[in-house]
């Protein structure tokens, strides 16, 4: 193993890469638009809030936070929720992102092995999902990671590109301890002026592994073609979300 000390130079080095790649990926006029996809039966919660909750569930990709999706994806993560939620997450030069593809999961893997116990209670127990909810928040926490940007770990073949999409984790340290079963999750203000801007026309059902969901209508859009319609779905977005905020009623109805 190499010395802690270069792994954690090497992670400084590719958080400053990723943090500059996120800004001109993601960020419009210092700020990122995102969307998220409820169920329907927590959209009265949410009329109520007009927040999105932190997940603190053991076992989620990069532990806890607010899981959503860059609006340039608006189709991506669909299959978790009809209801399609959109806020922005305000952006400055102080923030930072972890690019969480090949080099990125390299690097952090490496770092964790220096954790004997919860890296060896990951990986030789079956409290795995809480091992890891420890080792991730303890990475993101160490070295002030306020975003984590990844690609899908579940997905729909006909509206996940695995390739290209990424999801987010927004770090909100204010919920602590991992949710009960049944268990109401913390609200979270890291994403402002959220709106409730389209209702999906679809159902998803969850493969027994857990690794995608099955559209269960005919889709529409199939790989390239949900590419070129993302730009025309986004414009569409950003107009009902505008119509909201000035108390007018509008929804975009996201068709199968």
């Amino acid at each position: 193993m190499r010395p802690l000390a270069d792994v954690e130079r090497d992670i400084r080095n590719h958080l400053r890469t990723s943090s500059a790649d996120f800004r001109l990926r993601f960020c419009e006029q210092n700020q990122v638009w995102i969307i998220k996809y409820i169920p329907a039966r927590f959209l009265r919660n949410f009329e109520k809030s007009r927040s999105l909750a932190i997940s603190a569930t053991p076992g989620f990709t990069w532990g806890d936070g607010v899981y959503v999706a860059p609006l340039s994806f608006p189709y991506s993560t669909m299959m978790y929720g009809r209801a399609g939620i959109m806020g922005r997450l305000p952006w400055d030069d102080t923030r930072t992102a972890w690019d969480a593809t090949a080099i990125g999961v390299d690097i952090y893997l490496e770092w964790i092995q220096y954790f004997r116990g919860p890296y060896r209670w990951g990986a030789t127990t079956l409290h795995a999902d809480l091992a890891n909810r420890v080792l991730r928040n303890a990475f993101r926490r160490k070295f002030g990671i306020d975003i984590v940007f990844f690609p899908p770990d579940q997905f729909n073949k006909a509206y996940v590109d695995l390739t290209v999409d990424r999801w987010f984790v927004v770090s909100d340290w204010s919920s602590v301890g991992p949710q009960a079963p049944g268990q109401t999750p913390k609200s979270s203000s890291m994403i402002q002026d959220c709106e409730w801007v389209a209702i999906v026309e679809e159902e998803f059902q969850q493969s027994v592994w857990k690794t995608h969901y099955t559209e269960l209508f005919r889709p529409a859009l199939h790989g390239r073609a949900i590419m070129t319609q993302n730009a025309t779905l986004v414009v569409d977005l950003k107009n009902a979300y505008a119509q909201r905020r000035t108390g007018t009623p509008a929804l975009v109805r996201i068709e199968a």
